[in-house]
């Protein structure tokens, strides 16, 4: 059910808001930048016991460094930090770049230029990340909504809610590198590295690229600078998945590559 509300008035944010149990926030980049802490205030007052904020994709929990080099994780990470000072339970929800997302709608992300058949790899093109499909993603939010809030008792082994109040729930489709992407495409449309114009570049080189380019006004530099930085060979962006606690099992690649190529020719 759809509720038309006033994002400048809290009122009618909190009467949206109240008796449910559970808000998940998902925001464009384009959102007004204090479109967030107005739902979370609003869901504070509302009783709403149970945040998933918008916090999606990148692990800059444990890293000073991406939080530094990629300034929307800091906005992120400050999006956690309210919700628990407001005294709310904070179910954050990282699960790497959406992959169909990420190898269609630019060459500025994962470096593919699908229907010119035109790829740029990141220094070798074989540090792997890890990546989710927008199925997985939804499967893992249905798994934490399935869960109890907390153990029976000090013997209940069992996975409970509570496991994911201090810190995120962690899950990915697969760990892929541009080379794994690149078998895979080729592989679903039946060519060879012969059909592909290859290029490759430092991917620090590409982070400074994108950097100018959104000094200029240019937005595609923003995704350059934070998928090239995730690609760095120091994999401070990595990962190991909750998969298992979730009951999730990986994604097949060249199905999720199939789906995403699908997807971007319908459109």
């Amino acid at each position: 059910m759809a509720v038309v509300v006033d994002y400048n008035n809290e009122p009618s944010l909190v009467s949206a808001l109240s008796g449910q149990d559970f808000l998940i926030i998902t925001l464009s980049v384009t959102a007004a930048p204090d479109a967030h802490s107005r739902l979370v205030k609003a869901a504070a007052k509302a009783g709403v016991p149970y945040i998933m904020p918008n916090a999606y994709g990148l692990n800059f929990y444990d890293s000073e460094s991406i939080r530094r080099d990629i300034p929307v994780t800091q906005y992120a990470y400050d999006n956690i930090a309210e919700v628990k000072q407001l005294g709310l339970k904070c179910i954050a929800l990282v699960v790497g770049f959406w992959y169909e997302y990420s190898l269609t709608t630019t060459e500025n992300m994962f470096g593919f230029d699908l229907k010119n058949r035109k790829v740029t790899m990141f220094d070798d093109g074989r540090k792997a990340i890890p990546t989710s499909t927008w199925a997985q993603c939804g499967r893992a939010v249905a798994a934490l909504l399935s869960m109890k809030k907390f153990p029976d008792d000090e013997s209940d082994k069992s996975v409970a809610l509570s496991r994911f109040h201090d810190r995120p729930a962690f899950v990915s489709s697969f760990n892929v590198s541009q080379r794994d992407i690149l078998n895979s495409v080729e592989r679903v449309t039946g060519t060879d590295d012969v059909d592909w114009e290859i290029k490759y570049q430092p991917a620090k080189v590409r982070y400074e690229e994108g950097g100018k380019e959104l000094a200029e006004s240019n937005a595609m530099g923003f995704y350059k600078i934070m998928f090239s930085r995730v690609f760095y060979a120091t994999g401070d962006a990595d990962f190991e998945s909750d998969n298992q606690l979730l009951g999730l099992v990986e994604d097949d690649l060249d199905e999720a590559t199939a789906n995403a190529m699908d997807i971007m020719n319908e459109t």
